[in-house]
């Protein structure tokens, strides 16, 4: 009785780390999706990665560098649109309750 009841709870458990598995993928960047859409599967990028450590952080770095220089003030845009976005809405919680109320 012991046993099958350990192994419902383990199938239980299972499933709920499978579920919040696939609602933490679907939330987040997926790194490695993103670059197998990127690079040609001939490439196989992570093994480039694994033996070349210190030229793919190079790479990677140059590539920023680049892109910063040419969209860095569409980047700096977009990023002040989005914490000003943020802090309204967290103002606009903060007034709309009764705390300032005097």
């Amino acid at each position: 009785m012991d046993s099958s009841l350990n192994d419902l709870l383990d199938d239980v458990v299972d499933d709920a780390e499978e579920n919040q598995n696939e609602e933490a993928r679907s939330r987040g960047l997926d790194a490695d999706a993103i670059l197998d859409t990127l690079v040609p599967s001939s490439v196989d990028w992570k093994d480039t990665v694994r033996n070349h450590p210190m030229m793919s952080v190079a790479g990677v770095g140059i590539v920023g560098y680049l892109v910063g220089r040419t969209k860095g003030s569409m980047i700096m845009a977009g990023l002040t649109a989005a914490l000003s976005t943020a802090l309204t809405r967290q103002l606009g919680d903060v007034f709309e309750g009764d705390f300032f109320d005097f």
